[in-house]
């Protein structure tokens, strides 16, 4: 690396800035769900995600958690955030933080989220 080569330096992440995995997961369901007939192999094909995974997560069906597609279908949907393992968690529901670039990108998540909520029965959530 040239002396003029600057690297950013690592900072803390802001735990202000993150959501869990229940919230992404409650995000993403509902927007896969709301994929018009054919649209969701259509999305999957565009991103190169596997067809038989994102079914099984837009029903709640998946045998284990997937954390890390998750924020590859979040990026999709475009929100980049970081997944980064929780240090703090006790449960294997939130082992992940997903860490938004700014206040900006994780209003705008809540927005819709909360949205989301107001409209999807409790039931269902």
């Amino acid at each position: 690396m040239s002396s003029s080569d600057t690297v950013a330096p690592w900072g803390f992440p802001n735990p202000d800035l993150s959501v869990g995995y229940t919230e992404v997961l409650r995000y993403i369901q509902y927007r896969l769900k709301v994929l018009g007939h054919g649209q969701l192999k259509a999305f999957c094909n565009q991103f190169k995600f596997s067809y038989n995974t994102v079914v099984n997560l837009k029903n709640g069906t998946s045998k284990r958690k997937e954390y890390l597609q998750l924020q590859k279908i979040l990026s999709a949907l475009s929100f980049e955030t970081t997944a980064s393992l929780n240090p703090l968690s006790t449960s294997e529901e939130n082992k992940y933080l997903y860490l938004f670039a700014g206040k900006e990108e994780l209003d705008k998540f809540k927005e819709q989220l909360a949205y989301i909520d107001q409209i999807t029965p409790p039931s269902s959530h």
